[in-house]
């Protein structure tokens, strides 16, 4: 004898305050329609979850021309990119990144902050010139 159950895949992280005794993890499996735990559900270690997923991911950071950011992640969905995305990079700009970095406390915290700043000054500076260098191709045109 058979019969159809309705059920609904679940995906999610679980914290160390729950009661599975694994800490930082991951479950999977099926609930019944009505939302009770079905079963089927398999919890996994949140470290082999998230290294499995970021070592096919190949993530990179892009600069955009105004100053933004943009992440890009082949090996994973545009809607999972966008989802992951949507805050960590709302509003961040080179400006926001450098006003986080050079506050007096971050940069206290250094082992040489003027080796460090020193290096910095030259990446932006290069910078500068390669933004000036573009600037002038545009009005060449």
């Amino acid at each position: 004898m058979s019969w159809a159950v309705e059920v609904t895949p679940f995906f999610e992280r679980s914290g160390e305050d729950q009661d599975d005794g694994l800490g930082e993890s991951y479950a999977a499996g099926f609930r019944n329609a009505d939302g009770s735990a079905a079963d089927i559900r398999v919890v996994l270690p949140a470290e082999i979850v998230e290294q499995a997923v970021l070592a096919k991911a190949q993530l990179s950071v892009a600069l955009n021309p105004d100053g933004t950011f943009t992440l890009h992640a082949d090996g994973l969905s545009h809607d999972t990119l966008d989802a992951a995305t949507q805050d960590l990079l709302s509003g961040q700009s080179l400006g926001s990144l450098l006003d986080q970095c050079l506050k007096a406390d971050s940069v206290a915290m250094q082992d040489d902050p003027a080796a460090d700043l020193t290096a910095l000054r030259m990446q932006l500076a290069n910078g500068m010139a390669l933004v000036d260098r573009a600037l002038a191709g545009l009005v060449r045109k």
